[in-house]
């Protein structure tokens, strides 16, 4: 925070640069005038002092209307010139027309006029030129000692990152750029020059001494990102990135930079999304979240606070992340309070869910609650069956009893052909929604596959695996998995809600696949020191070798969005009735509830790799 005396000092520094300004340029201009007059007239001797300071002042007064001496000189290029040029000729068409008048159009000074602009346009640039590299000069002395750094992406951000390093305000020098224009080697960005491509990145970083290379690029390949980072550790150089812009906290121009991540090998490719659609479902409106404590749940309530819900309500069973979710989403500012509230509740409650829709009548649900984990569904099958059906029913009931506008289901692509009671329960919620849409309650699911970083997430347990020194478990060599970061997970989970009808699934393009073992083995490549290997154990109990592909052209619908389409689904269940077959399911055993939930979703099948039954109490030793 600045004091009084700061702003004091600073104002006084700024007025100070500016009155340099102007002594600068009104001697740059007395240099200029009389110069133009010795060239037009072949001496001094008959020299007007007076016309000239005349000029040079009504000059200067049109500098400081115009904003000139506002305008700062480090960062400006074009500004420069334009404000330059546009603020001069008017001065001089007036002088010029002054000069014809009195002493005629083709005298001797009105010729020394139309000299004088040219030389006088030239001077003032010309000295704001020197002084810009007189500045840079002295930067760059000053970076002397910080580490070199070579930034892949001459775009937006590279080109903030040479603005700030030459103001002395990066902690690298900027030794150059590479990027995937071909067209742009050997241009200059903030005087930085591109010195290729990917193809020459290996060339580069070889020869120029570089400590460290900045990835700053917002779309890119896991191809090409995992072919820098390997050249880059090859040699010994360190990586950083500029965090993209779903990061929570990051924001258009910010060029602050992070150490490499295991999140950053699969690449970039982000989806635009169009707030307005999603500002008009949530602006103003009630919205309750389930299973609010949990990866995707939490970061759907921090994006839902950006587009000005008249209150959130975030809702789960675990009484520790609701209250440290509460805390961050105001800022630790509060535990709770009027616009965001904490609601401590099991699903499995159908009453008191229903209590708690009675008393807020939320207009927007996100349905998050669910037990996800697929080997300890396979381990405890009647768990997740009381949790995600019975549960799922009373959520999706009372939003429907108490009239909320929609209800938002968030589904995965286990969901489709399931091998595993997980996928399957989650299939089953799908269809519950589908039938218990209606006009006045819309209902849709958005399926999507696995999110990076989320609670149990693979890629975080290798990397803690490769730190220790372990060895790393994967379950086969030829295992596949489609990932997507949750932020942007959420956010085409909000423009898909948008789009869809009552009684749709939609699903989401989660990208290209990902070998596992393979993806493991660049993990150990760049982050391990030797000490880790790779061990293959076998598929687990209902999991599957190779996930589905969501947005296939076969089975899906494309929708105006081009990472959103609907799915073409089949099974359905018949909306009578439903609440007595939900009842009568929620009071079997658990053998029962797995053999009903294989009439319900037939398409489930065990896979023959895994070739083990969900276990029920008395199969548990």
């Amino acid at each position: 925070m600045k004091t009084d005396d700061d702003k004091k000092k600073i104002a006084a520094q700024m007025l100070l640069k500016r009155l340099s300004l102007v002594a600068m340029d009104a001697m740059v201009l007395l240099i200029c005038g009389v110069l133009a007059h010795y060239l037009v007239f072949g001496s001094l001797a008959q020299f007007n002092w007076l016309f000239l300071s005349a000029i040079i002042a009504f000059q200067i007064i049109v500098f400081a209307a115009t904003r000139v001496y506002r305008t700062r000189i480090k960062d400006s290029s074009v500004d420069l010139v334009v404000r330059i040029v546009f603020s001069s000729l008017p001065v001089w068409v007036v002088v010029f027309l002054y000069a014809s008048f009195a002493y005629g159009g083709t005298s001797d000074m009105a010729r020394c006029t139309v000299v004088f602009a040219a030389f006088g346009i030239l001077g003032t640039l010309g000295a704001r030129i020197l002084f810009r590299f007189v500045n840079q000069k002295s930067s760059q002395r000053k970076m002397n000692g910080k580490p070199k750094a070579l930034v892949y992406g001459a775009g937006e951000t590279g080109s903030t990152i040479a603005r700030m390093a030459a103001k002395n305000k990066f902690d690298y020098s900027i030794i150059g750029f590479i990027d995937d224009k071909p067209e742009l080697k050997g241009e200059l960005i903030q005087g930085v020059p591109v010195l290729g491509d990917i193809d020459d990145l290996a060339v580069i970083l070889s020869k120029d001494q570089i400590d460290t290379l900045i990835i700053a690029i917002s779309a890119i390949s896991s191809e090409k990102m995992q072919r820098s980072v390997e050249l880059a550790k090859h040699l010994a150089i360190n990586v950083k990135v500029v965090p993209n812009l779903f990061e929570s906290g990051r924001k258009a121009g910010d060029v602050s930079i992070r150490d490499i991540d295991f999140a950053d090998l699969l690449g970039r490719s982000l989806a635009p999304i169009q707030r307005d659609p999603i500002a008009h479902m949530l602006d103003g409106k009630t919205v309750l979240v389930t299973g609010a404590g949990g990866s995707i749940g939490s970061e759907i309530c921090r994006q839902i606070v950006s587009f000005s819900p008249s209150k959130l309500l975030v809702l789960d069973i675990d009484e520790s992340e609701l209250h440290d979710l509460c805390l961050r989403l105001l800022n630790y500012k509060h535990e709770w309070s009027e616009s965001v509230f904490p609601i401590l509740c099991d699903i499995r409650d159908r009453a008191k869910v229903q209590r708690i829709f009675d008393q807020y009548k939320p207009d927007v649900v996100f349905h998050a609650a669910a037990i996800k984990h697929v080997p300890m569904s396979e381990l405890y099958p009647e768990e997740a069956i009381r949790t995600n059906i019975g549960g799922s029913f009373n959520v999706l009931s009372a939003a429907r009893n108490a009239g909320s506008e929609k209800v938002v289901v968030i589904s995965t692509d286990k969901a489709v052909n399931p091998t595993n009671v997980m996928g399957a329960t989650k299939r089953v919620v799908e269809m519950m929604a589908s039938a218990m849409s209606t006009d006045r309650t819309q209902m849709c699911a958005v399926r999507f596959g696995n999110v990076i970083g989320s609670r149990g997430s693979m890629l975080p347990l290798f990397l803690e695996e490769i730190k220790a020194g372990v060895p790393i478990t994967v379950t086969d060599k030829r295992i596949i998995r489609y990932f997507m970061a949750i932020p942007e997970a959420v956010g085409l989970v909000f423009r898909a809600a948008t789009i869809a009808n009552g009684g749709e699934v939609m699903v989401l393009d989660m990208g290209n696949p990902v070998n596992i073992y393979n993806f493991a083995q660049k993990l150990i490549d760049i982050f391990g020191d030797g000490r880790s290997t790779i061990i293959v154990t076998g598929l687990r109990p209902g999991e599957k070798l190779y996930e589905e592909l969501l947005a296939n052209k076969d089975t899906t619908i494309p929708t105006e969005n081009a990472k959103i389409f609907k799915a073409k689904v089949t099974s359905v269940i018949d909306p009578e009735g439903i609440k007595q077959r939900i009842d009568a399911l929620m009071a079997e055993d658990c053998a029962q509830m797995v053999a009903r939930l294989h009439e319900i979703v037939p398409e489930w099948h065990v896979p023959v790799s895994s070739g083990t039954e969900p276990l029920c109490p008395q199969e548990r030793s």
